[in-house]
């Protein structure tokens, strides 16, 4: 798995979806919004004196009872395609949670709010999270312990607020840190680095597994240390950070070859290899070039083989070298041969008849082009194209 893919996995993992599809929620019927005003007290769950009393524990049952037939109806009404009937069955939900206890009220708002991106009802979704937001805003700190705070963090993912929940996931973390509490920082340090990839903020992304890489060295965790350098690769990658890039594949290589991994290096050494053409810094990416087909010819590796000899015979030709690049594209010959990469083999038979013919090696380029031609007509591949460079010469 490469380091794009391990990203993409993580992404999976976290079951985050990018919050830019709140912007494509559809539009909906408007339904009354009754999450702006308080509990209602003529509901006949309702127990006499709320409000002014603590619920006995029978009232509570009743009330989480009432709860879960609401859930199970609103269900069946979604299935049935009563959108509207369903959502105001889970309105009056969500103000029996309210009557129970504010952590009630949250996990039940993100429960639902979940059911209303998934269903694009984009009215719904912001007057829960406004329901959220105005909780968080009359909560005192005194109050946010860790359990609501997790509450709070949860219910903004569900609600696909990446904003909130980062903010809620950075007190948690910070909280985390001041406790000593290396478990809980390394659990929320994930989060936030999913939360972060999801919103494209791939600088604060680097920063957060750059903290989760440190923690998994201080473990001596070889397999986080390496998962979560191919994850600041991509990082890098994406932000076209080049020095970090190669400085992190650099640490991958070392952390392979110390335990013989070395069907892995090759592909890192050609990545270094265009990270430094890229740069401009033609002579390390020259001995990057090198590095990698060796390493991927003493592992049969071919096809990164190719891909280093192809790069390198380039940039022989870009820097004006074409011996060398004559030299390089021959021996990709004998590699396109040995993988039975015929459409390479045509291709670098092209490239060595274009040097040729521009050195004036019109023999030599004739000959390449017939070589280009007896394997294009097999294929189909080109056919026309080379009769005419053999009909030129």
């Amino acid at each position: 798995m490469n380091s794009g893919q391990i990203l993409f996995s993580v992404l999976l993992t976290g079951g985050i979806n990018l919050f830019v599809v709140q912007h494509k929620l559809l539009a909906q019927p408007k339904i009354t919004n009754s999450l702006q005003t308080g509990v209602d007290r003529n509901d006949p769950v309702i127990p006499d004196g709320y409000g002014k009393r603590k619920l006995s524990s029978f009232e509570i049952y009743r009330l989480k009872q009432e709860i879960e037939r609401l859930e199970q109806t609103a269900t069946q009404e979604l299935q049935q395609g009563n959108t509207n009937r369903a959502f105001e069955l889970w309105y009056r939900q969500l103000k029996l949670a309210r009557a129970i206890n504010t952590e009630a009220e949250i996990k039940a708002l993100g429960k639902v709010g979940a059911i209303a991106w998934q269903e694009n009802r984009a009215v719904d979704l912001r007057n829960i999270a406004n329901r959220l937001m105005a909780i968080e805003k009359t909560i005192t700190i005194a109050d946010l312990d860790s359990k609501l705070l997790e509450r709070f963090a949860t219910a903004y993912q569900q609600l696909k607020y990446p904003e909130q929940a980062i903010a809620i996931y950075q007190q948690i973390l910070s909280n985390s840190k001041q406790q000593k509490n290396l478990v809980a920082v390394e659990a929320n340090l994930k989060t936030l680095g999913e939360l972060y990839v999801a919103k494209f903020n791939y600088p604060s992304a680097a920063k957060t597994y750059q903290e989760l890489l440190t923690l998994a060295e201080s473990k001596s965790n070889s397999e986080q240390v390496n998962f979560y350098l191919n994850i600041l690769i991509d990082l890098y990658d994406r932000t076209n950070q080049i020095a970090p890039a190669i400085a992190t594949r650099e640490r991958l290589i070392k952390n392979y070859t110390a335990v013989k991994k070395l069907d892995r290096v090759a592909k890192l050494e050609l990545a270094i290899a265009h990270d430094y053409e890229t740069s401009t810094q033609t002579t390390k990416a020259i001995e990057a070039y090198e590095q990698g087909f060796v390493l991927a010819s003493a592992t049969q590796q071919l096809a990164i083989a190719d891909d280093a000899l192809d790069s390198l015979g380039k940039l022989y030709l870009k820097e004006g070298q074409a011996k060398k690049a004559i030299a390089t594209f021959t021996q990709l010959l004998k590699i396109q041969r040995q993988s039975y990469n015929h459409y390479g083999l045509i291709n670098t038979y092209d490239t060595l008849g274009k040097i040729s013919l521009k050195s004036g090696q019109k023999q030599q380029a004739k000959q390449y082009f017939q070589q280009a031609l007896d394997l294009a007509q097999t294929l189909d591949y080109k056919v026309e194209y080379f009769k005419q460079q053999i009909v030129k010469l």
